[in-house]
C-alpha cells in the first residue's frame, strides 16, 4: 500500500514535468499540500518518543519520527490530521493510539482505546498534527 502511493506520487511528478512551465510547478505544490503524513515512536523502556509531520510519504514520517528517538519504534503513522498515544497510569504496558481531525479528537480516541484494553485512567505520552494547509 505504501509503494503504491510512491508510485502514484512519482507518476504526478512525472506528469508535472511533462506538462512544463509554471502550471506545472503549481500542481507539484498542490500535491504535496495534499500529501501529509505523521508518525509517532516511542520506547517503552526508556519512556523515549518521536514524532514527526507534514511530511510528503508515510516512509519519510516513520523515519523521521525514529530519527529523533533513535531506540524507538513506530506506534502510529497517519495521513492529514493529528495522532496520539496513550498509555495507562497504572499498567505501564497497556498503550493505545488514535487519530482524529485535530487534537482534542485523536487524544479521544487514544485514552478510549486505552481504557478499552484495560487500562483505567490513561495519559497521553505524545500526539502530532499535520498542518491543515
Amino acid at each position: 500500500m505504501a509503494l503504491g502511493r510512491t508510485v502514484k506520487i512519482a507518476g504526478l511528478v512525472v506528469a508535472v514535468l511533462a506538462i512544463g512551465g509554471g502550471s506545472g510547478c503549481k500542481l507539484l505544490k498542490m500535491a504535496a499540500k495534499t500529501q501529509k503524513h505523521a508518525a509517532i515512536a516511542f520506547d517503552e523502556k526508556t519512556g523515549g518518543w518521536g514524532y514527526s509531520h507534514d511530511q510528503l510519504t508515510e516512509e519519510l514520517a516513520k523515519s523521521a519520527a525514529t530519527s529523533k528517538c533513535g531506540t524507538c519504534t513506530v506506534r502510529l503513522s497517519w495521513n492529514q490530521g493529528c495522532g496520539a498515544l496513550a498509555q495507562s497510569t497504572t499498567k505501564k504496558e497497556i498503550m493505545a493510539t488514535g487519530t482524529g481531525s485535530n487534537r482534542p479528537a485523536a487524544e479521544g480516541a487514544a485514552r478510549t482505546e486505552c481504557v478499552g484494553k484495560g487500562g483505567g485512567a490513561c495519559n497521553i505520552l505524545v500526539y502530532a498534527c499535520n498542518s491543515t494547509n
